[in-house]
């Protein structure tokens, strides 16, 4: 269980893409009150669950917003930043260092281009549920009141998306700004190394 947490930490896309598949498709499942997680949303009362879609919906936009003014300003700052560092890199004189630092620089411009890669993705519109003159005739002309519930219950699985999608940007940023923090610490403890040894060698 641990090594699959520690995996979904370190790389966090795959993980993000297999959910949002998985959850994707449960959205678009023909009868998704038959599941055990909406077989209750029957019981709510038409106000009930009206009440619920808006909520749902302004959760959505809210969510999108975030995601891509947020974590895409942070992941543009933190590219910038690993990029100003890599001229850090011809600053030190020992090979060993040098490809350390190339290593974890390299590594968390990656990290921030991804989470703004993701990020980007909260341009794409997502199916949004409950809403439409489409959905209006065929609330009056629907026979049940499962009508509006599994408006309901398909909204909050593509909400259930975004989060996994907010979640991976967070990660992939956290990851970036750990790696790049971790290279300008060894970068000043190598260049004050260097300025008291300039002669000798210096390997970690």
């Amino acid at each position: 269980m641990w090594i699959s947490r520690i995996f979904e930490e370190v790389i966090p896309f795959i993980p993000y893409w297999v959910h949002s598949r998985r959850k994707r498709q449960q959205a678009e499942c023909k009868n998704i009150l038959d599941q055990q997680n909406f077989t209750e949303y029957r019981e709510l009362s038409e106000q009930q669950i009206m009440c619920r879609l808006m909520e749902e919906r302004q959760r959505a936009s809210a969510m999108d917003e975030k995601t891509f003014k947020l974590s895409l300003s942070l992941s543009v700052g933190l590219t910038f930043l690993g990029l100003a560092a890599t001229f850090l890199i011809k600053v030190i004189g020992y090979a060993t260092v040098q490809i350390i630092l190339t290593i974890f620089i390299g590594l968390g411009v990656l990290y921030a281009l991804s989470a703004g890669y993701v990020a980007v993705g909260a341009l794409r519109t997502l199916p949004s549920y409950g809403y439409g003159t489409g959905f209006l005739l065929q609330h009056q002309k629907q026979t049940q009141e499962c009508l509006l519930a599994e408006a309901l219950a398909r909204q909050e699985t593509m909400n259930i998306i975004r989060h996994l999608r907010n979640e991976t940007a967070y990660q992939a940023l956290r990851n970036g700004l750990f790696l790049l923090v971790v290279g300008i610490l060894v970068f000043l403890i190598s260049f004050v190394y260097q300025l008291f040894y300039p002669a000798q060698g210096f390997t970690l």
